[in-house]
């Protein structure tokens, strides 16, 4: 066998951790092209080609910089979490532009209602906690 063939199952090993990511960060940018047109159809928009051809290109973006993650994880910095650092961000901006389209179409400011929850949840702990009498 020579040393050639065995790229290809590096590469394998190597890749499918992030299987799960690219699937998780592709659902997300093919959620916020639908949401985004719905949006645009209740403002009254044009929808045009450009936007399907910018969700494509941000997808390959998207998907470029989980893959340098990896490598930047594996190779350079093994004790960081680039990959889920890089993975989370984008999906974090992606759902809330999902959730930020879906308000615009519902009326409901479901974004405000989750950061007010979150909030919330936040101030409810620090109450809860007992301060120190001794």
């Amino acid at each position: 066998m020579k040393n050639w063939e065995l790229l290809i199952p590096y590469l394998v090993f190597f890749f499918t951790p992030l299987t799960p990511l690219l699937i998780g960060v592709g659902v997300l940018v093919f959620a916020d092209l639908y949401t985004g047109r719905s949006a645009a159809r209740t403002r009254g928009e044009e929808i045009r080609s450009h936007g399907y051809k910018r969700s494509v290109s941000k997808c390959t973006q998207y998907f470029l910089a989980i893959i340098l993650g990896r490598i930047m994880e594996v190779v350079f910095l093994p004790m960081i979490p680039v990959t889920a650092i890089t993975a989370g961000y984008i999906a974090l901006t992606e759902f809330k532009s999902n959730i930020e389209n879906i308000s615009t179409v519902t009326g409901i400011d479901i974004w405000r209602a989750i950061v007010d929850r979150l909030q919330g949840d936040k101030n409810r702990k620090r109450r809860s906690k007992k301060p120190d009498t001794d």
